[in-house]
């Protein structure tokens, strides 16, 4: 339907035409599609980590436990904070460490019960460096699929 390298010629013959054409695109942008705007400024302001609380607690709260005895977050964020972690020597938030920490134990908590086997493995987890792709953005986009998964599974069109 629509072309590419089509749309590319159009906007830069409209940029020569006006210098404002980008602003214009990006406040029409950010009016039509507001979610996508929203997430495109996080990404370019913080990379892909987890910095909001909203998206960690929609993100936690589908994590269900293997055991089936629970649901969300074994632990809170102030007491995995309190793990000893210095977050200002890694490449990863403290919530990208927190969801993924309670993500391994809603996967492993019927196996392992001392939490520090969980902060460790968060640890590798978000360190992996044979991991193909930018290992500290793992609990982001892991995040965002299971947000986005929740979402469509809800979705009365799916």
């Amino acid at each position: 339907m629509y072309n590419i390298e089509k749309a590319n010629r159009i906007y830069k013959e409209k940029m020569l035409e006006d210098s404002r054409f980008a602003e214009k695109i990006i406040d029409d942008f950010r009016e039509k599609m507001p979610e996508i705007f929203a997430k495109t400024m996080f990404e370019k302001e913080f990379g892909c980590h987890i910095v909001d609380k909203d998206m960690y607690e929609e993100a936690v709260s589908l994590l269900k436990w293997s055991d089936d005895r629970g649901y969300g977050a074994k632990w809170t964020v102030e007491e995995i904070q309190n793990s000893g972690i210095n977050f200002e020597k890694t490449d990863y938030y403290p919530l990208d460490f927190a969801y993924v920490v309670n993500m391994l134990y809603s996967d492993y908590g019927h196996i392992f019960t001392d939490p520090n086997y969980y902060f460790k493995m968060a640890m590798a987890y978000l360190e992996d460096p044979d991991y193909f792709g930018k290992a500290d953005e793992r609990a982001y986009k892991n995040a965002i699929k299971r947000i986005e998964y929740n979402a469509k599974k809800l979705s009365p069109n799916s």
